[in-house]
């Protein structure tokens, strides 16, 4: 199987810059808002000073809700033809328009979170986000002439209020890393960190290029990973990592040799839509016996939807790594583990009310793990698509430092 990380982008893509000569910089960085509801945890990038986007890791092109008049994309652009290899099969047949003798590229945008969709007509618009020196926001440079799709309003059900549309994150040629790096003369690599706050009051940040990465008090981000490899699939545009195993304070879960095979069961997928990380059934039926006998001894409580197993967390004392419960580790395929502390595996959903935030994913799913958006935040997670892996630095916090410590001040300068 081709690795699908390494597929040369199908476009050339053209821009302008606020500035003429070529900036000595080689990263560009944005903020990102968590949005919460009832429902849902979503985070949006923003771009265009004041537009938030919901982040979207396997989406094959950005869309938002644009104005009546647009300019709109030719059925002969290259974008077209790559945007409508991506048509949803959950839409109704996709034509492209014909008005006035010229023939207009329409394709079909997805809601990540209700999975509805909509035929939409693609168009080019302005996208706008700043360089930066790995410890504050320099300066704005504007990617002109991007490709993006023109959709309904109706389409933004269920997305948070301030949202006004998907920015994609995936590995296809349409998405914003594309649009970001392969652009001549501006070296900017192509990789993205992603980093996502705990709070909708803290701003976290993402990354897009070489770095540094610095987070207040001044941590290099970068200096605090581990790697393991990043893979992508015939079918699917987002990101998987090869997961072995799961141990909870160093005992394996009891599971069929085979649970985790990457080409049997898809191992673990990566999300930036599903809110706690999910195990197919007979996984989690493993994970939850063995998590609840490691935590013996610390006062269970009424269980509160959607979560199986909650306790009383006035009884639990505190670390860095937020409650003392057990360690949950990730085993992955080339030896290294990602470290799920208490600030990532138990969800405080009351004053003294904490569960342990992982779901049944369901019998037949295809992947054996999705690893939600909880077990990410104050995470440090880069996506290094020019050597195929994943840079991971567990929690943060023992670092002294979250994922809301970017100085997005202009120069440092408030």
């Amino acid at each position: 199987m081709p690795n699908l990380l390494l597929l040369p982008s199908l476009l050339v893509l053209t821009l302008s810059l606020e500035v003429l000569a070529p900036p000595p910089y080689h990263t560009l960085v944005a903020p990102i808002l968590k949005h919460t509801n009832a429902n849902t945890s979503l985070y949006s990038i923003t771009l265009n000073y004041h537009e938030h986007y919901v982040i979207d890791v396997d989406a094959p092109f950005n869309w938002y809700r644009c104005q009546l008049r647009h300019p709109p994309v030719g059925c002969n652009a290259p974008e077209c033809a790559v945007a409508r290899s991506y048509l949803s099969p959950s839409c109704p047949i996709s034509n492209n328009t014909y008005k006035y003798g010229q023939c207009y590229c329409n394709d079909t945008p997805v809601n990540p979170v209700t999975g509805s969709c909509a035929l939409s007509q693609s168009t080019y618009n302005d996208l706008i986000i700043y360089w930066t020196n790995g410890r504050f926001r320099i300066t704005a440079i504007i990617f002109s002439h991007s490709y993006v799709s023109c959709a309904p309003t109706s389409l933004l059900q269920s997305l948070p209020k301030e949202a006004i549309g998907v920015g994609a994150l995936s590995w296809s040629s349409l998405a914003l890393l594309s649009l970001f790096t392969y652009n001549a003369g501006l070296e900017v690599a192509r990789k993205f960190a992603l980093c996502l706050p705990s709070s909708s009051r803290a701003r976290g940040t993402i990354f897009i290029g070489d770095g540094p990465y610095y987070l207040l008090p001044p941590t290099n981000a970068a200096s605090v990973l581990s790697y393991t490899p990043l893979r992508g699939d015939s079918i699917s545009l987002g990101y998987f990592i090869n997961l072995t195993g799961i141990t909870i304070n160093g005992n394996a879960i009891n599971v069929p040799w085979d649970a985790f095979d990457f080409n049997v069961n898809g191992s673990a997928r990566l999300s930036s839509i599903v809110p706690y990380t999910t195990l197919r059934s007979n996984i989690y039926d493993a994970f939850l016996k063995e998590f609840t006998k490691a935590v013996r001894g610390i006062a269970q409580v009424m269980n509160v939807d959607p979560f199986s197993l909650c306790f009383n967390t006035s009884t639990i004392g505190l670390s860095r790594q937020g409650l003392r419960v057990p360690q949950i580790d990730l085993i992955l395929g080339n030896g290294e583990k990602w470290t799920i502390y208490g600030s990532n595996s138990i969800k405080q959903v009351d004053n003294d009310v904490g569960c342990l935030a992982f779901g049944d994913g369901g019998k037949t799913v295809k992947q054996a793990v999705v690893v939600g958006t909880y077990q990410m935040e104050n995470n440090f997670l880069l996506f290094d698509l020019d050597q195929s892996r994943l840079g991971f630095s567990s929690s943060l916090l023992p670092y002294g430092t979250t994922c809301g410590g970017f100085n997005f001040t202009v120069g440092g300068i408030v």
